[in-house]
C-alpha cells in the first residue's frame, strides 16, 4: 500500500528521506505530526528497522500517546516495542536499567521528586547549613540548580565557577548537600533524569554502545525546545548510525526561560553538515488573514532560518482589535464578545483566551462569571499535585523506595496519629548522624533510645501500618493496593468524618485516583506500583485537560503551544506586559515575539487582539502603551486598526474634558490638568522612553506637577519604579 499518498510534496519528501541526518522545519499548522507518523510507518513498512529499533522523542506525554495510537492503525506488528515518549520518560526508562551504575545508593526503585518534593529537600539543606530562606528562597535555589544541571554543570563545578561570589558560593554549598540527600534517598529530580543518563553514558561506554546499537533510527519532535543536556543525549545515541531526524520550528521556540536552546535547531547543519533540510510551509489551520498577520510579526526577528507560511484556506475575517479603558473594561468587552459569538452559534469550547501571565486570569474570570459564561483554566493545580493525591502516592513511594525520607516525612503523621514535628526532627537528626534512612530508624525504633515511650509507641503504630500495606501489596493489584492504603492509613476515615478541609472534593479526587490506577492497569504492559508512580510523576498539566467540556478555555500562551482553536482572544497586548522582561536584550525580545507568533497561529478562523489604556500593576493604576507587536501587523489586516495608531488623549481627559475616571472605584472626579514638564527643552508624557544618567533606559509611567518642579515616575528594567524631579535629574528623551 502507498502509505504516503495523502501527503503533500514536501511532507512526502520528508517521509521518504529515511537514511542520514534530516532537519524538518515545520511551520505552525503544517501537518508536522502527520509527516512524522508517516515517516515512522514508512521506516517499518520498508523494513529499514523493526519498531523496537526506533526511538521517538516528543515534547508531551499526550503527543506521544496520540502518535503511537495513529501508528498502530497502520496494522504493523510489535508497535508496542517502539520507544516513544518525552525525554524525561525515556530517560527514566533507561535509568531503571542502569541507575545502579551511578553508585551504591541508587537502584531501579528510585523516586522521582517533583518541584514540591525538591523544594522541601532544599529547605532542609538551607536549615542544616544555618542559612535563611529569606536570603536563599528555595524556589530561587531550585531554579538555579536546574539551570546548572541543564548545562551539565554538577555541584563541584558550580562551586568552583562561583566561589568568588559570596551568594552563589552558598548556593553551590546548598546544591552539593541537595545532591547528597537525593542520593541518600535513592531519588532524582526531573533534571537528574537527563543529567544522570549523560553521566551513565560517559562513565559506562558499554551502556552507551548498547543503546547506540539498539536505536537505528531516532526522531526528535519539537527540537527547538530542547536544552543542552537533551542535545547531548540525542547526539550520543545517534553517533553510530547517524539516522537522526529532528523536527521543529525555530519560530516557535518559546522556552528559553527554562533552559531551551534555540541554537540546537539553528545549528543542526553545523553538527551534521550532510543533513538534508526540508521546510513544511503550507499551513492547513489558519485563514489567509490570520497567517498573513503572523508572518508579518515574526519577520521582525533576525535570529531565524526563514520560512514564509502560505495556505489554500479562505481569506477569512480580519483580525479584530479591541481597545479598552482598563483591564476591567477589557474583561467585560471580551466577555460580551464571547456571549455574542455563542448567541450566533459558536460553542464555548471553540473559544480560547490566551494571556501572557497567570495574573491576568483574575479579571478575565470575573468578566466571564458576571455574564454566566462557563470557563476552564488550564494548568492550574495538576491532578497529581493535589494534597490528598500526593499523600496517598507518598505511601506507595515509601513501599517501593524505603530510603525516601521526603515521602516518609509527608505521611508519618498524615492522617494525624500524634507524631509531632519535634519527634520527626529527632528521627531526622539520628539518620543524619548514622547515615541511614528514616525508615530504617522506624523499623528498628524499639532498639533505638532517642524517644520517650509514648512517642516510640506512636512510631511503632506507623510501622505496623506500613508493614500491613506492604504485605497486601505483594498479593494485591495496583488498584486494590491503593484502596488498601486509603483504608489502613486512616485516610478513608479522615474524609468520611469530614476532618479535613474540602472533604467532598478530596473524596472525588481520590476516587479519580482509583480510576486512574484502574485505567493504567488495563492499558499498560507493566502495571506495577513503580511504573504507575513514574507515570504520575511525568504527566504534564496541559496533557490532561478535558477537550469536550463545553467551556471557554483560559490559559497562558505557553500552555497553548501545540493546541488550536476556532476563535482566539489575546488580551494584554501592551508594552511591559507583552512583550515583557528586558526588551533591551534582543534575544529576550525575539522570544517574546515568537510567543506572540505562537498565539496568533493558534486561531483557525478568528483572532481578537486587545489592549487597555490603563491597567492595575502591583496595586497601582498605570498608563499603558500599545504593544509593538500590534504595530507589526499591517493595518490592512486589522479591523479597528486605526485605533492602534491613533494618538491617545491623556488619562485625565480620557472620559470627559477635565474629568478623571477610576475604573476600580467606578468614580469620576474633576481635576486640574497639569502642564507637561520641561527640562532642557524636553517635553514628557506617559509612555515616553527616556535615558537616565544613573538608571539607564526607562519608560515614563506618570508625571505630576509642572516645569522643573515636576516629579517624573518611570520604570527601569531590573530596577523597578523610580521617581525624580525634572529640573534636578540628568536625563534625556529617546
Amino acid at each position: 500500500m502507498d502509505l504516503l499518498k495523502n501527503l503533500n510534496d514536501k511532507q512526502r519528501e520528508a517521509a521518504e528521506n529515511i537514511n542520514g541526518p534530516l532537519l524538518i522545519l515545520a511551520g505552525a499548522g503544517s501537518g508536522k505530526t502527520r509527516t512524522i507518523i508517516h515517516r515512522i510507518a514508512n521506516i517499518i513498512e520498508k523494513e529499514y528497522a523493526r519498531p523496537g529499533e526506533i526511538l521517538a522523542l516528543t515534547f508531551t506525554n499526550k503527543a506521544a500517546g496520540e502518535m503511537k495510537e495513529r501508528i498502530e492503525k497502520f496494522g504493523f506488528e510489535y508497535i508496542e516495542d517502539m520507544w516513544m515518549g518525552t525525554f524525561h520518560s525515556i530517560c527514566a526508562r533507561i535509568l531503571r536499567f542502569t541507575a545502579h551504575r551511578l553508585g551504591e545508593h541508587f537502584n531501579s526503585t528510585f523516586s522521582i521528586y517533583d518541584e514540591d518534593d525538591s523544594k522541601k529537600l532544599i529547605s532542609e539543606c538551607i536549615k542544616e547549613l544555618d542559612l535563611s530562606e529569606r536570603d536563599y528562597p528555595p524556589a530561587f535555589i531550585k531554579e538555579t540548580i536546574s539551570s546548572a544541571k541543564n548545562k551539565l554543570m554538577e555541584s563541584e563545578e558550580f562551586f568552583e565557577e562561583y566561589e568568588g561570589d559570596f551568594k552563589l558560593a552558598k548556593v553551590g554549598m546548598i546544591y552539593k548537600m541537595y545532591q547528597e540527600k537525593l542520593e541518600k534517598n535513592n531519588a532524582m529530580d526531573f533534571d537528574d533524569l537527563l543529567l544522570n543518563v549523560v553521566k551513565v553514558f560517559h562513565s559506562c561506554p558499554d551502556v552507551l554502545e548498547k543503546f547506540q546499537e539498539r536505536f537505528k533510527y531516532i526522531l526528535v519532535d519539537e527540537y527547538q525546545d530542547t536544552n543542552y543536556c537533551q542535545y547531548v543525549i540525542v547526539s550520543l545515541i545517534a553517533k553510530k548510525h547517524r539516522n537522526i531526524c529532528v523536527c521543529g520550528d525555530d519560530d516557535q521556540s518559546i522556552y528559553g526561560w527554562r533552559g531551551a536552546d534555540i541554537r540546537n535547531i539553528l545549528e543542526f547543519k553545523d553538527d551534521f553538515p550532510d543533513a538534508r533540510v526540508i521546510k513544511l510551509e503550507q499551513n492547513y489551520r489558519c485563514t489567509k488573514n490570520i497567517l498573513d498577520a503572523a508572518n508579518h510579526v515574526i519577520a521582525h526577528n533576525q535570529n531565524r532560518t526563514g520560512k514564509y507560511l502560505w495556505t489554500q484556506n479562505e481569506q477569512g475575517e480580519k483580525v479584530t482589535y479591541l481597545k479598552a479603558q482598563s483591564d476591567l473594561d477589557e474583561s467585560a468587552i471580551i466577555a460580551r464578545q464571547i456571549r455574542l459569538l455563542h448567541q450566533n452559534g459558536v460553542e464555548y469550547d471553540d473559544i480560547a483566551v490566551l494571556y501572557r501571565v497567570n495574573a491576568q486570569s483574575r479579571t478575565l474570570e470575573e468578566g466571564l462569571m458576571r455574564r454566566g459564561i462557563p470557563y476552564q483554566i488550564i494548568a492550574g493545580t495538576k491532578f497529581y499535585d493535589r494534597m490528598e493525591i500526593k499523600d496517598i502516592l507518598a505511601y506507595l513511594k515509601l513501599l517501593v523506595n524505603p530510603k525516601d525520607d521526603i515521602a516518609l516525612s509527608r505521611i508519618i503523621n498524615m492522617p494525624r496519629r500524634g507524631i509531632g514535628a519535634a519527634t520527626v526532627e529527632k528521627l531526622r537528626e539520628y539518620t543524619y548522624i548514622k547515615g541511614i534512612s528514616m525508615m530504617e530508624v522506624v523499623n528498628n525504633i524499639e532498639s533505638i533510645n532517642i524517644l520517650k515511650a509514648g512517642a516510640k509507641d506512636k512510631i511503632l503504630g506507623f510501622k505496623r501500618i506500613m508493614d500491613e500495606i506492604r504485605d497486601l501489596s505483594n498479593v494485591y493489584s495496583l488498584t486494590d493496593t491503593i484502596k488498601a492504603v486509603m483504608q489502613i492509613s486512616g485516610y478513608d476515615d479522615l474524609i468520611r468524618e469530614g476532618k479535613i478541609e474540602n472533604a467532598g472534593s478530596r473524596k472525588e479526587n481520590l476516587e479519580e485516583l482509583i480510576n486512574a490506577a484502574s485505567d493504567f492497569e488495563r492499558s499498560s504492559e507493566d502495571a506495577s506500583i513503580e511504573a504507575f508512580l513514574e507515570n504520575a510523576a511525568l504527566v504534564a498539566g496541559v496533557d490532561s485537560y478535558d477537550e469536550d467540556n463545553k467551556k471557554v478555555l483560559l490559559m497562558t500562551l505557553h500552555n497553548a503551544k501545540g493546541l488550536e482553536f476556532k476563535i482566539v482572544f489575546m488580551p494584554g497586548m501592551e508594552e511591559g506586559l507583552f512583550p515583557m522582561g528586558s526588551i533591551d536584550k534582543e534575544e529576550e525580545l525575539e522570544e517574546e515575539r515568537r510567543l506572540c507568533y505562537v498565539g496568533i497561529t493558534r486561531a483557525r478562523e478568528k483572532l481578537y487582539v486587545c489592549s487597555a489604556k490603563m491597567r492595575r500593576v502591583y496595586g497601582e493604576t498605570k498608563v499603558r502603551k500599545n504593544s509593538r507587536f500590534l504595530e507589526e501587523i499591517p493595518i490592512r489586516l486589522i479591523e479597528n486598526g486605526d485605533l492602534i495608531y491613533k494618538k491617545e488623549k491623556s488619562v485625565e481627559s480620557s472620559v470627559l474634558p477635565g474629568i478623571s475616571y477610576d475604573p476600580y472605584k467606578n468614580t469620576a472626579t474633576r481635576v486640574v490638568k497639569a502642564k507637561k514638564p520641561k527640562s532642557n527643552g524636553t517635553v514628557l508624557s506617559a509612555g515616553d522612553k527616556i535615558s537616565h544618567a544613573q538608571w539607564g533606559n526607562g519608560t515614563v509611567v506618570g508625571v505630576s506637577g509642572d516645569g522643573d518642579d515636576a516629579v517624573i515616575t518611570a520604570a527601569f528594567p531590573g530596577l523597578g519604579i523610580k521617581k525624580f524631579m525634572a529640573g534636578v535629574a540628568s536625563f534625556k528623551k529617546i
